[in-house]
């Protein structure tokens, strides 16, 4: 009888056993065409496209406090540039905020606000996005010499030079990389990335302080005269001369 006992109980203990290992299976989805393609096809590369580069003249007429006449005092400009995809992402634009105030009494001010295109696809294409490591914005703020004046004067102090020009600020690292300089490039170096030049007026030309999209901002400041224009003829007045742009990566794809 004990044996008989045992004997169930051995039964029983095995058919537990056997229950617990048994697993429920796993509901594997199916594979759809949409995965299969998406299998098969990469992601696009960016693509490396170059910026039309801004040449016309642009040149503030709004007065917003004081005079026309900068009278050597500065002015302080501020500029910056916001890139964006328009016209169903076929087409990059650049709107462009300007600012110049003089650095004394009575602070005579203009500013001014353009929007313009740099940049169309390709027919039957568009840009998806832009690229993870692609700047959309820059801007930039310096101190204009006054009209005749050297940007540095020779054997001056360039650190002192370049502090007093941008008001105290500095030219980010990302900025002189993208220059081709060291990210910690010394004050003597940096300074080589301002000049000024005369081409009807005297013109500086300064890096972005932030922001690799533009590569060059060209400003007319103080030209000796009356600064600030009263009508469309930017000829001796305070105006951008000209932006310069780096090339930039966005992806590009097909117009469905």
């Amino acid at each position: 009888m004990k044996q008989k006992v045992l004997l169930i109980l051995l039964c029983i203990s095995l058919t537990e056993i056997s229950l617990a290992q048994v697993k429920t299976p796993t509901k594997v989805a199916p594979i759809t065409n949409a995965q299969k393609i998406r299998d098969v096809i990469p992601d696009p590369e960016a693509e490396r496209i170059d910026l039309e580069d801004i040449t016309e003249w642009l040149c503030p007429q709004l007065l917003v406090r004081g005079d026309r006449e900068f009278d050597g005092h500065g002015p302080k400009v501020k500029c910056d540039v916001t890139l964006s995809l328009k016209n169903n992402n076929t087409e990059i634009w650049a709107r462009i905020n300007f600012e110049a105030k003089e650095t004394v009494q009575d602070w005579s001010t203009t500013t001014a606000t353009w929007n313009i295109k740099v940049y169309t696809t390709a027919y039957g294409k568009k840009i998806k996005k832009f690229a993870p490591d692609t700047d959309m914005f820059s801007r930039t703020a310096f101190i204009s010499p006054k009209a005749g004046a050297q940007f540095l004067v020779p054997g001056s102090d360039v650190k002192q030079g370049l502090s007093t020009f941008f008001d105290g600020q500095v030219i980010a690292s990302a900025v002189l990389h993208a220059h081709g300089l060291p990210f910690d490039a010394s004050p003597a170096i940096a300074a080589k990335l301002v000049e000024t030049y005369v081409k009807d007026n005297e013109i500086v030309r300064t890096p972005s302080l932030e922001g690799r999209a533009v590569r060059f901002f060209h400003i007319v400041g103080d030209t000796g005269g009356d600064d600030i224009s009263n009508d469309s003829n930017c000829k001796d007045d305070t105006r951008i001369e000209k932006i310069e742009f780096f090339p930039m990566k966005v992806f590009i794809v097909d117009v469905k």
